[in-house]
């Protein structure tokens, strides 16, 4: 809690003198946690703002004020009244300053929220008469009158004073007359009471209501060097005067952040505009690419349309192909079948041909077994002589048969030699013919399986073809409808220009606001001080 006292060491005694603009401020959480602070207290203290914000107030407390100034203090803000006095506050280099301090509560829905304080310069006077009466504090003496009269008592006393001084002089030249003398002043004086008590009722009303809120007695003999009615009612005008400048010097600081902050607004704006600008053209150029690139899409479209339909026809020329090649496939293996019948008659040709060979061979054995019978009936016969001339003629006709038949086995031989040489070519030109025709199924079947998987991959390339066709008008109408957003963005990117002229004259009116009112509080400040 700030009640408590913190001790914050080292210090130089070196006084820092404020300048009559000073205006330092600042707010702290109801526990006294500060939440905000000035360039002015920044620049007077020494610390950074990151090293006071979130941190205890009393970090600025210098040692020399004594624990009854800020008891009163803190009595005084907790019961939701305001406080004004003169505080020695010490640097971060232990370097100190004095102020004169006006502390305000916040106060919203009926409940303190945070604690507002505003320091200006102090008058040297002022500071001279605190250090006396803190040093007097510290070392536990009491600084304030154990009887404080009154203007109306102290006025009282003197007109009876003035009397009862009049009595004396007045009885020294005629002492005959000191009764009369004394019933008269008795008189006097007490219509003169009677007089001034009433008189100053108006007076004491005042101070009753425009003194309640600043019962500070301490602060009110530091300020005013009185302790009377007077001294109440300057003390309490200083503190009206003190609020009205606290008031102005939180003005003046919010319109300084105000004026901040509206410059940076215009600047902001100003680089917004220029990037609205950048962004307007970018956004035509986009627009521009997209319209080309939508007519690009639709070629492609269309291309993969044709693609897609000469896929189709291919896909059927190839299936056409496949049931040719299969009708050839089976031909061929239908010619591998008759050649194999005609090679198997072509081995039995051969195979009567050897028989017939047989066949010659013992006709061959036949007729050369004649021949030599006609021979030697030959030889009988002409042994016989005349009677077997006849057996002689047909011995000769005999062996004249046999030589002809004996030649004509030999042409017939040499004839199925040469058959038998035609049936035994014939036989291989049908094994190679069998053999190729058996090649020609493979590579058919080979060929109806290639057209197969091409049909499969013209089928895929279709189905594909499809669906980059389906796709590309898909594209092609979402390229539409970026199209279409684009327009919208150029056009909301042409309001937003418009938008961030007027928001930029906007801007400059705020800033020109905010400048007469800093110059307004300004003002208002160097008459209050």
């Amino acid at each position: 809690m700030e009640s408590i006292m913190r001790k914050n060491l080292p210090v130089t005694g070196h006084n820092i003198e404020l300048s009559s603009s000073t205006n330092i401020l600042s707010t702290t959480t109801p526990d006294s946690h500060i939440t905000y602070v000035n360039p002015d207290f920044l620049k007077i203290s020494g610390f950074a703002e990151e090293e006071l914000i979130g941190q205890p107030h009393n970090m600025v407390r210098h040692p020399d004020m004594p624990p009854a100034a800020f008891a009163h203090m803190w009595s005084t803000l907790k019961s939701g009244r305001s406080w004004m006095g003169l505080v020695k506050n010490r640097c971060k280099n232990g370097d100190h300053y004095w102020v004169s301090a006006f502390a305000m509560p916040i106060i919203k829905n009926g409940k303190v929220v945070e604690y507002q304080s505003v320091r200006t310069k102090p008058e040297p006077s002022h500071v001279q008469a605190a250090e006396k009466a803190y040093a007097q504090l510290r070392n536990g003496k009491n600084i304030l009158p154990k009887i404080r009269l009154g203007f109306h008592w102290k006025l009282i006393l003197l007109v009876w004073g003035s009397l009862f001084a009049s009595i004396a002089i007045v009885s020294l030249i005629y002492p005959s007359a000191l009764m009369s003398i004394l019933f008269l002043t008795l008189l006097v004086g007490s219509i003169t009471t009677l007089g001034i008590t009433y008189l100053l009722v108006p007076m004491k009303r005042l101070i009753q209501s425009y003194c309640k809120d600043s019962d500070n007695p301490l602060s009110q003999v530091l300020y005013t060097g009185r302790s009377d009615e007077f001294g109440q009612l300057e003390f309490a005008l200083r503190m009206a005067q003190a609020e009205t400048s606290a008031v102005i010097g939180r003005i003046g600081d919010a319109s300084n952040q105000l004026n901040k902050f509206a410059n940076d607004l215009l600047h902001n704006i100003e680089k917004s505009n220029i990037l609205t600008s950048e962004q307007q053209a970018e956004t035509e150029q986009v627009a521009t690419a997209i319209n080309e690139m939508a007519a690009s899409i639709q070629e492609v479209a269309t291309g993969a349309k044709h693609a897609a339909n000469s896929s189709e026809s291919a896909n059927h020329e190839t299936i056409s192909g496949q049931q040719i090649v299969s009708q050839a496939s089976q031909s061929i293996t239908e010619l591998e079948h008759e050649v194999s019948q005609a090679k198997q008659v072509i081995h039995e040709l051969e195979e009567h041909s050897n028989d017939i060979s047989k066949v010659l061979e013992v006709i061959r054995s036949i007729a050369d077994q004649t021949n030599l019978l006609a021979l030697n009936a030959a030889i009988e016969a002409a042994r016989a002589g005349e009677s077997g001339r006849g057996f002689a003629v047909v011995a000769d006709e005999v062996r004249g048969l046999a030589a002809r038949t004996q030649q004509s086995t030999m042409d017939i031989q040499r004839m199925i030699d040469t058959l038998q040489g035609r049936a035994k070519l014939a036989v291989a030109v049908m094994e190679h013919s069998s053999q190729q025709a058996l090649l020609s199924v493979e590579q058919a079947q080979q060929a109806a399986d290639a057209l197969t998987g091409i049909g499969k991959r013209v089928s895929d390339i279709t189905g594909m073809s499809v669906q980059m066709a389906t796709a590309v008008d898909q594209q092609s109408a979402v390229s539409d409808e970026i199209n279409h957003s684009i327009s919208n963005i150029r056009m909301a990117a042409d309001t937003n220009v418009d938008n961030g002229k007027i928001n930029a004259k906007c801007a400059e009116g705020v800033a020109g606001l905010s400048h007469n009112l800093s110059e307004l509080a300004q003002q208002f400040w160097e008459r209050n001080k």
